[in-house]
Order: structure tokens, then C-alpha cells, then sequence
């Protein structure tokens, strides 16, 4: 389903493109396109995993290429909801070019040869473990992005300069709102995410830890991320401090994503 994912691409760089230029210009037409070409991408990508799970005969999460598709897709949605719930449209400046990314390198790496692995998509378990985990990655992905700008908003407070990026970021409370809620999000669904990749280890090879280096940082990324709770539930951690705390979460979970790749270890997906 290559041309269909050349299709969902095309999409996502016209709604990146215009993403980019509505807040750079701050024009309602162009968000307007920026979205409206971010859901026809969606209905495609959707579509595209579909197709792509019938006719590879597996859940399109076992190779490199399925899983950054999949992860581009979980962004979108995740992106989406954030839009509905706060109508923070900025967000969208850096997540749909992040998206575009992961789109383009799917198209580049391609389908490995071969057959997959028997057993690895042969219960329930390893779909939903794999999606949770991907869908907690994009929530904290969310954090990132809000913890950010959160800091470039504070700076812009803090130097009292009012740049035109001052009028263009949400404010500090609502990225505050954002940073937490995603954090929350993210935390419990990685919490049953690694619950459920326990269940199947054991169901599969009889142990339910292995000291991979994926579990080893998904475990750090757990910890790390219910601390940032913790920490953003008390009056003294809901400022710089927490949005630091939020951008080291998330170069965790890019040692999470690919430390199974750099490292070795039995989790050949993702």
C-alpha cells in the first residue's frame, strides 16, 4: 500500500506546510487548510494500516516501518484531541512536521523480506501491548511539545519582550494544563502497556522480565514520568522546573523507542 501512504504523506506535508505558515501569520484560512488536509491524511493512514494488516496476515506494528507509521498516526490523533480539548493550534507547528517525518522515513525503510516471526501476533496481548505503548509515547510526545513552549513562553515573560511568538503560544496555565493532563494520560497507558507486555512474555517464553533494554528504559520512563506527576500535582514543580522535567521524559522515551535497536535484546519491534 505504498501509493496510499504516498497519498497520506502528500497530506500531512500540505497540513504541516500550512500549519507552519498559520502561525507564523496568525490566518484562520490557512489553519483551516492545515486541518482539513490533517484529516484527510488520517482517513487515509487509517485506511493504509488496514489494508496494511490484511494483506501482511499481522497487526502493522512488528516492523520498523509499520511502527513509525503507526507512531505518526497515534500523533495525529493524539494532536487532534488536544485541539478539541484546548484549541491549541500551535501545538500543530511542530507535531505535523514531526509527523511528515515519521511518514517519510516509513516510506524510506520499506517491508523487510522475509516472514515474520511466528507467535509474536498470535494473541490479543501483543496488539494491545504495542498500541498502548505507542499511543502512551505519543501523549508524551504532547508533554514535550507543551513543555517547550511552555519555556519559550516563560522566557518571553521573564525578559518582559513580547515578541511576536508571545501572541502566538498558548498561555502559560494552558500549556501547564496540557503538559499535566498528557503526562497522565501517557503514564497510565505505558503503566498497562507494560503490564500487558509482561502478561505476554510470560504467556510466550515463561518470564516476565528479561532485563531487555526497552523494558530497562521503559521501566526509567515510568519512573521519570510518575515523578512528573507527583511533582506537578504540588504548588512548587508547575512552572520551569515541571517543563525541564517534561523534555528529559521525553529523550527517555526516544531511548525507550530505539534502545531495543541499539542495544540488542528480544523486542525485535518498535
Amino acid at each position: 500500500m505504498r501509493s496510499l501512504l504516498l497519498a497520506v504523506l502528500a497530506a500531512y506535508v500540505v497540513s504541516a506546510i500550512h500549519s507552519v505558515l498559520a502561525f507564523v501569520n496568525k490566518r484562520r484560512a490557512l489553519q483551516r487548510v492545515s486541518d482539513w488536509a490533517m484529516a484527510t491524511g488520517f482517513v487515509l493512514h487509517t485506511a493504509a494500516l488496514v489494508a496494511d494488516w490484511f494483506v501482511d496476515g499481522h497487526y502493522p506494528l512488528f516492523y520498523l516501518r509499520e511502527t513509525l507509521s503507526f507512531l505518526a498516526w497515534t500523533l495525529v490523533g493524539s494532536y487532534a484531541l488536544v485541539r478539541y480539548r484546548y484549541g491549541a493550534h500551535a501545538l500543530g507547528s511542530l507535531t505535523l512536521p514531526a509527523v511528515s517525518l515519521l511518514v517519510f522515513l516509513a516510506l524510506l525503510i520499506g517491508s523487510p523480506g522475509g516472514t515474520q516471526e511466528p507467535g509474536f501476533s498470535g494473541t490479543w496481548l501483543f496488539p494491545v501491548h504495542t498500541t498502548l505503548l505507542l499511543f502512551a509515547y505519543a501523549a508524551f510526545f504532547v508533554v514535550f511539545v507543551a513543555s517547550v513552549m511552555y519555556l519559550l513562553q516563560e522566557r518571553e515573560l521573564k525578559l518582559k519582550t513580547f515578541s511576536a511568538i508571545f501572541h502566538r503560544l498558548p498561555s502559560l496555565i494552558t500549556l501547564n494544563e496540557i503538559a499535566t493532563s498528557a503526562a497522565a494520560t501517557g503514564l497510565a497507558l505505558l503503566t498497562i502497556g507494560i503490564a500487558t507486555g509482561m502478561l505476554w512474555s510470560s504467556s510466550r517464553y515463561g518470564l516476565l522480565w528479561h532485563n531487555d533494554p526497552k523494558e530497562i528504559f521503559a521501566l526509567l520512563t515510568w519512573l521519570l514520568y510518575l515523578l512528573l506527576i507527583i511533582y506537578r500535582s504540588t504548588a512548587h514543580w508547575r512552572g520551569r522546573s515541571a517543563a525541564w522535567l517534561g523534555v528529559a521524559g521525553f529523550v527517555l522515551v526516544l531511548f525507550t523507542f530505539f534502545g531495543a535497536r541499539w542495544m540488542g535484546g528480544y523486542h525485535v519491534f518498535g
